[in-house]
């Protein structure tokens, strides 16, 4: 139990938050970093027999910043910002596509009954295929809807954990739908084909008025999808569940 005890104490004891400070321009949160890992592919048995194997998704996991409670309580009740923003984009060659967003609050049990305290430390992001995206439904498939047989081949985190620094200033409306950040991982539908570079962006934000109040800054870490397979599921050849 001692030694468990020291274990936890120099973890927190090694924490490195980001410093809050204050001038004439703004406020500036540095350094601030926020780590891409836990890379997983989610598998989907498909097949009338349930003899093949594709994929549906992939998940990610984004660790926050360390900030200070003082600081957080600090920036809530003097700009009135009170959650970090996310918002996914992919790159694809030329094009770039913004899959959505979704926030955190710094204090969750102020608006969530049941939540836990304190900010998040980390939150999950999940990137479905359309096929498996609408609902649990179309995830309950033995032929997956739009004909999808595709499986990644090669994904991998890119980029270096490197520090960045945040720049709060004059608010701006935020009018893109987000949510709120729930137990589970928040979902995107990342189209019929997942190649391309994922990166996430941050920004500081008062969910109340819907404004963001720093530019979106973007994670020097992504995911890169850059390889995918087609499956032959020779048994859902012709049918079309979603037809149903």
């Amino acid at each position: 139990m001692k030694a468990l005890f020291l274990t936890l104490l120099l973890c927190f004891s090694c924490t490195k938050y980001a410093e809050v400070s204050r001038d004439s321009i703004g406020i500036h949160i540095h350094p601030v970093r926020m780590e891409i890992s836990h890379l997983n592919e989610i598998e989907w048995k498909v097949g009338l027999k349930k003899e093949e194997e594709i994929t549906q998704s992939f998940t990610f996991i984004v660790d926050m910043p360390e900030i200070k409670q003082d600081d957080l309580d600090y920036l809530a009740s003097n700009r009135n910002v009170d959650a970090w923003i996310l918002r996914l984009i992919v790159n694809r060659g030329s094009e770039t596509q913004d899959l959505g967003s979704l926030y955190t609050l710094f204090n969750p049990t102020k608006v969530a009954r049941g939540a836990q305290g304190g900010a998040a430390s980390s939150v999950t992001l999940k990137v479905f295929y359309a096929a498996a995206y609408a609902s649990q439904r179309f995830r309950a498939f033995k032929c997956p809807a739009f004909g999808h047989t595709k499986k990644l081949a090669a994904f991998d985190i890119a980029g270096e954990n490197e520090e960045f620094s945040l720049t709060l200033g004059q608010a701006l409306p935020y009018n893109e739908k987000s949510h709120l950040v729930e137990l589970t991982p928040s979902a995107f539908n990342g189209g019929n084909s997942l190649i391309g570079e994922y990166f996430v962006e941050i920004a500081a934000y008062d969910s109340k008025k819907k404004m963001i109040h720093s530019a979106f800054k973007r994670l020097p870490m992504h995911i890169a999808v850059t390889r995918e397979e087609t499956v032959r599921v020779k048994s859902c050849d012709g049918v079309h569940e979603e037809f149903k």
